[in-house]
């Protein structure tokens, strides 16, 4: 079982992202568009930078647009603000519990990912955590979800992958893999319970 991070665990709060653009006078599109500029976020995707070095840019490209502070930019990328959906935590740990199966995640992150999920405990729920920025390759490639079923010591047959984003569902099928969209705690539930790796009687 491998489930995604961002959009099905982690929820980043986007009225604090809204109000940290305001707060140095830049539309919260314009802010988007400079801190996830595609070449930047690939980057920090497959840890061709690190996550300070894409902050580090981002500060440097708003001073540059809009006159602010580059360091004070920097620091306010750092401290944007995310909470977990532990309902959906409590759902995997019963699967763990269930024993049928080992539970890895699997992020398009930044080098910051170990560190943001050490920082709520979020690492020891999972047998196995894989960062795109550490494999050196990203969702939806293909050829990252056959690196991941390697690591695990399976085919990607054997594989079941959950992703808020269908590109990167696509992507897990076009490796072989079963996957399916999260589109909430329900729905992956029955899922989870179709697939033999949880009872309903199991889950919370």
């Amino acid at each position: 079982m491998i489930v995604d991070l961002d959009g099905v665990i982690r929820h980043w709060d986007m009225t604090h992202f809204r109000e940290t653009a305001r707060s140095f006078g830049i539309e919260p599109d314009e802010f988007a568009a400079i801190a996830f500029q595609k070449e930047l976020l690939d980057a920090g995707m497959v840890g061709t930078i690190s996550f300070g070095e894409w902050a580090d840019e981002i500060g440097r490209k708003c001073a540059e647009r809009h006159g602010c502070d580059a360091a004070n930019v920097t620091a306010a990328f750092w401290a944007l603000k995310w909470h977990v959906d532990w309902d959906v935590v409590e759902l995997l740990r019963a699967v763990r519990s269930a024993g049928r199966a080992k539970l890895a995640l699997f992020s398009n992150a930044s080098t910051r990912l170990e560190e943001d999920l050490a920082s709520v405990d979020l690492h020891v729920e999972f047998d196995v955590v894989f960062n795109s920025a550490r494999l050196g390759l990203a969702k939806p490639d293909p050829k990252a979800f056959r690196t991941v079923a390697a690591q695990l010591g399976v085919t990607p047959q054997r594989c079941l992958f959950v992703d808020d984003t269908v590109p990167n569902v696509e992507g897990a099928r076009d490796a072989d893999m079963q996957a399916e969209a999260f589109v909430g705690v329900a729905p992956l539930r029955s899922l989870l319970e179709r697939a033999g790796l949880l009872d309903g009687a199991a889950a919370p």
